[in-house]
Order: C-alpha cells, then structure tokens, then sequence
C-alpha cells in the first residue's frame, strides 16, 4: 500500500522551507505512454489559483534501457539543464513553481506516477506580481540571482528561453497523431495548425521582451553562455 500523504510529511520534516500543507491531501496523476508521447517545456504550478509546491515523479519501468527516450529534463533557471532517465522505482523531486522542465519523446512504454504536495504560501502577491518596485535592481547579476531563486521567472522564462520552447512545442505537435480518416488511418498535424502554435508563441514572447527588452536580451546572454560552457 503506498500513502501519497507520507512524501509530503517527510519532505517538510527535511526541508521546512517549503511550508507544505500536510492538511491537504497530495494530487496524484498515473501516466502511460506507449511511444511518441512527449511535453514541452513548463511549470508544474503556472500560477493562481495553483497551490502545488512540490512536484514527486515516481517511474514504474523495469524493461527501460538506453535509447528508450521518455527522459525528463529539469532546467533550473539561468544554469545546467539535467537529464534523468525514468528508470524503475527512481523518484524525482522538484519545485512545482520555479524549475522548467519538459519530458523528451518516447520510444518505448513508460509507466509513471506523479505526486503534487500544496503549500500554505505558494503564489502569494511577491510570487506573482512582477511590479516596478520587484524590477528595482542594481545590477543585472542582482536581476539573474532574483530570478533564478523566484517563482517570478514563470513570467519571463517564455522569452528568455524562447528557441527551446517552440522547439519543444513543435516536437511535441510532430509526434501527435491526430483523427483518422476513412480508412483509419491517423493524420499528422498540419502546416497550418504548425504555423497557428509559432504565431502564438511569438505573440506571446513579444508582449514581454517589448516591456523588458534590456533584461531578457541580457538573460538569453546569460542561458547562452551557460549552455556555450557546457558544451565546451
């Protein structure tokens, strides 16, 4: 028998900073893919009126090997991203609020089960208003700090990491299948329908880099050299 409950009475007992909410009984999501499947770059807990503070993936897949695919990345802000293999019985723990993540295509079965643990202070007003009195930096290394440690990169991190994000969008489209015609046969998504998901992401992507030009131009900077140095 498993109890859901017990990740989230043992995690505030480690690390209390979290101020999980015990009262609350944790979300649970059982996911199976049988190939193809895969989603894009997110937040676990995107905003109001979302309580999750903590995210548990817990993998269920005995047979996985190398090359099976169904990874998730976790892409803390402004650093290293890492790739974790869904292997059986592996437990991946992480921020719901402030640690993008996607899960890369599948190329085999891959059973997994996630928890979501609420906390009593998760998306208070510090958490999701980005006002002027937030952006009163001094200096752009101030600005990457802040934002690497607030739930506050949710509204910047579609512009900052832009490119990743439609790439992931649109891998996401390639790899669905969708209706059946006549015969039974499924259809791929359409160029037009490719063309709509790239319009949208765009829109959304100007709406903050015309509000925050200087700073997103000099986070990307930052991404970029981070990823430069690790792959060098």
């Amino acid at each position: 028998q498993f109890d859901a409950s017990a990740i989230t009475t043992s995690t505030k007992t480690n690390t209390p900073s979290l101020s999980l909410d015990v009262s609350a009984r944790p979300a649970i999501k059982i996911q199976l893919n049988t190939g193809g499947g895969s989603f894009p770059w997110h937040y676990d807990n995107p905003g109001p009126p979302n309580l999750r503070a903590l995210t548990c993936v817990v993998y269920l897949n005995p047979q996985w090997k190398h090359g099976d695919g169904g990874e998730i990345v976790l892409w803390p802000f402004l650093s290293k991203s890492t790739k974790v293999s869904p292997l059986y019985r592996r437990a991946v723990l992480f921020y719901s609020d402030r640690v993008l993540h996607r899960v890369l295509p599948s190329k085999a079965r891959r059973v997994c089960f996630t928890i979501w643990s609420n906390g009593t202070n998760v998306n208070c007003k510090r958490d999701v208003a980005l006002s002027k009195e937030v952006l009163q930096f001094t200096s752009y290394d101030q600005a990457a700090q802040f934002f690497a440690q607030s739930p506050l990169q949710r509204i910047i991190s579609r512009a900052v990491y832009s490119e990743e994000y439609l790439e992931s969008l649109l891998e996401c489209i390639e790899g669905t299948q969708v209706g059946g015609g006549e015969d039974g046969a499924s259809e791929s998504v359409s160029s037009a329908e490719k063309e709509r998901v790239v319009q949208q992401h765009n829109a959304s992507v100007m709406i903050i880099v015309s509000k925050l030009r200087p700073l997103i131009d000099e986070l990307r900077r930052r991404k970029d050299c981070v990823r430069h140095y690790i792959n060098n």
